[in-house]
């Protein structure tokens, strides 16, 4: 009993240590947002400013402009409904639906998931310039809605947990697979949605590569594409606080969508991990 009580105490203690690592560098922003420069490079270095800099809020917009907002949210929002509508209903037909071929594609879709993302920046780029799309909305979108491998296994795990009776149940009382699929099995599938959307919605948000290949106009900039030159020296004359506030800027949007749906992801991560 002892040796137990001992041992729980030593994994509470690693677990806050972990978290407290984890956590510094992000408390460290987050109090930087709100200093003066001289306040973040001071030293001996502090955690909490003197006085609150909501100014550095104000100038943290003008670097990052409104368009910047609204091009990441609009192409985080389209790219995770549009693809998780093709996962979630490939995802189920993988799982339930009983066709010729359905394990080879399972396997295709798998192996989709292998393939790294640089590899294919340059087909996508030919594709785009070829059918005139490059610094569209739709030609930054459309290829990474195509991307459905990690979204089609997730679902296809999750529907497989589900009992095979209840779909054979509503199929007897006359339902067609439409409605099994948006009456029973869409609905109880929302642990998994909020999995894949947290999941997929923070790689959209941070998105970097295919942006700056398909978006290189102002105009049509993501706010990764804004952030990166703050980082060059051709903008050091930007207060670092300043910088600190954008980057809070930037992150917090996520931050709030992951805390929001925590509970659901645990749980559709959970039940696709069991499969």
């Amino acid at each position: 009993m002892i040796v137990d009580r001992r041992a729980r105490a030593a994994h509470y203690t690693a677990v806050i240590i972990g978290a407290i690592i984890m956590a510094a560098p992000l408390l460290w922003m987050v109090t930087s947002a709100f200093k003066s420069p001289a306040e973040v490079i001071a030293y001996p270095p502090t955690w909490w400013p003197e006085s609150l800099q909501l100014s550095n809020v104000t100038a943290a917009f003008e670097i990052l402009g409104a368009r910047a907002f609204v091009n990441s949210a609009l192409f985080a929002i389209v790219v995770v409904t549009v693809q998780g509508a093709i996962c979630l209903s490939a995802g189920f037909a993988l799982a339930k639906l009983r066709f010729r071929g359905a394990k080879p594609m399972f396997t295709l879709f798998v192996t989709a998931m292998l393939v790294p993302p640089h590899v294919m920046l340059l087909p996508m780029f030919l594709v785009v310039k070829e059918f005139d799309l490059l610094n569209t909305y739709v030609g930054l979108m459309l290829p990474i809605v195509a991307q459905t491998g990690f979204g089609t296994f997730l679902f296809r795990q999750y529907f497989t947990s589900l009992p095979d009776e209840m779909v054979e149940a509503a199929r007897v009382d006359g339902a067609h697979w439409g409605q099994v699929f948006l009456r029973i099995a869409a609905p109880l599938a929302r642990p998994a949605v909020a999995a894949y959307a947290a999941i997929s919605l923070l790689n959209a948000w941070t998105m970097y590569a295919w942006p700056l290949v398909a978006a290189r106009s102002s105009e049509m900039r993501v706010l990764p594409l804004v952030l990166a030159p703050l980082a060059t020296s051709e903008h050091s004359i930007t207060p670092i606080s300043t910088v600190m506030m954008a980057v809070l800027l930037t992150t917090l949007p996520m931050l709030i969508v992951f805390l929001a749906a925590q509970n659901q992801f645990v749980k559709g991560l959970g039940g696709a991990v069991k499969e």
